[in-house]
């Protein structure tokens, strides 16, 4: 078994495909209904409308997490696109700066340290 992708359920398709477009620097492949996002490694983030009664759609106690080279370079470049970032904070092995999508979920990006 290994990793294949997160699908995020969004009422907001257009919106949250904005801000995906900016944060994670890639067009998405467009669907009816949904639109993915195909990351370096091969493992993708796609957003999808609800196909069932009930779904939750926004944010709550997921957190998407992705890994950056360098946190100064992807602040200084979301700031640009008008996505604002937390402060960068330590963790161990590395920092971690914290957004929010438009849907109110958390986004976190981790540079770990050499």
């Amino acid at each position: 078994m290994r990793y294949d992708g997160t699908m995020l359920i969004t009422e907001r398709l257009e919106e949250c495909q904005r801000f995906y477009t900016a944060l994670l620097g890639a067009q998405s492949a467009p669907g009816a209904g949904w639109a993915r996002f195909t990351l370096a490694d091969g493992s993708w983030v796609a957003l999808h409308t609800p196909w069932r009664p009930g779904m939750t759609t926004t944010g709550g106690s997921q957190v998407l997490l992705l890994q950056v080279d360098s946190l100064d370079n992807e602040i200084a470049r979301l700031t640009a696109a008008g996505i604002a970032c937390s402060e960068p904070h330590e963790i161990p092995g590395g920092a971690v700066v914290t957004i929010t999508d438009p849907d109110e979920r958390t986004v976190q990006l981790i540079a770990y340290s050499d």
